[in-house]
């Protein structure tokens, strides 16, 4: 996946970049839930770009997936298994201990997210890296 941003923060080898809603994010409103119409992304700057240059940013696909999967499938799976684990273990077996069960689950899928994310930035491992300067494009007037 290709981007192209703006460098707002530069620290060490690493860029935040602030990527501007393009084609791909039509129909896609995580931007607005949060407030935002546009994305920030870390990303490695091997190439010594600086706050305020424009830069090409690629991702490896099977990156993003990787991620989207542990972001949106692994939360509602420990949900399903919390609430069934629950259900089938927990006395009084009933509905509301099932409940009970897939928050706690959501809960640790949560935590372990987070634990996944801490681990991925102690280890230095960025799925995203800057790999030139974008060009500018005029549209022609007419």
């Amino acid at each position: 996946m290709h981007e192209t941003g703006t460098i707002i923060s530069t620290h060490d080898n690493k860029a935040v970049i602030q990527l501007d809603r393009g084609d791909k994010c039509d129909g896609c409103n995580v931007c607005h839930a949060f407030g935002e119409s546009k994305m920030q992304l870390e990303a490695l700057n091997n190439i010594g770009a600086s706050v305020g240059d424009w830069v090409n940013v690629i991702i490896e696909p099977q990156d993003v997936v990787k991620n989207s999967m542990l972001i949106f499938i692994f939360p509602l799976l420990m949900m399903l298994v919390g609430y069934f684990v629950a259900v089938r273990f927990i006395p009084p077996y009933s509905e509301g201990i099932g409940i009970f069960g897939a928050f706690a689950a959501l809960a640790l899928a949560f935590m372990a997210i987070k634990i996944t994310d801490k681990r991925r930035h102690a280890d230095d491992v960025n799925p995203a890296i800057i790999v030139d300067y974008a060009q500018t494009f005029t549209s022609p007037k007419g």
